[in-house]
């Protein structure tokens, strides 16, 4: 139970860690390209909205191409951002496989418990109907050993 919360905290923490890097890494992004493109001749990225539209469509990696660097900084910029989104990317999916992981441990513990409370009844019903067969005196086969149940998954 305390691996499980503890867990479920730490993936907790992560969220936490990666939305606040995140937004502190993309309003840094959006700071540093408007301040390298808005001179820049030819530049596409001249307002604060461009530039937040720019970093939300770089840092997911959807990269639309309405907004793009021209000036060498803000590619350099790009390039820090697009490896940042790729890392939050890695990040997010990694937390829903571990959850995904834990769902279906959880699962299969549960299963395997269910299934040897009932290979146990069936054992203590085969031995309540052998001491039945031996009081009424019928004939009873030697007892065969039943197998033990299964051990417990990890």
């Amino acid at each position: 139970m305390l691996s499980r919360s503890g867990g479920s905290s730490l993936r907790g923490r992560v969220g936490v860690y990666v939305a606040t890097a995140t937004s502190l890494v993309g309003f840094c992004a959006a700071l540093a390209v408007l301040e390298a493109e808005r001179p820049a001749p030819g530049a596409n990225i001249t307002t604060t909205p461009d530039a937040c539209w720019w970093v939300l469509t770089t840092i997911t990696t959807v990269g639309y191409g309405d907004h793009y660097p021209v000036t060498l900084t803000g590619r350099l910029v790009a390039i820090a951002l697009m490896l940042a989104g790729i890392a939050l990317l890695g990040v997010v999916t990694a937390s829903l496989a571990s959850w995904l992981i834990e769902r279906v441990g959880e699962e299969q513990e549960e299963s395997s418990a269910v299934t040897r409370a009932d290979v146990a009844a069936l054992a203590r019903e085969v031995r309540q109907l052998r001491e039945e067969l031996r009081r009424v005196g019928g004939p009873v086969s030697a007892p065969t050993a039943l197998p033990p149940p299964p051990p417990p998954p990890g």
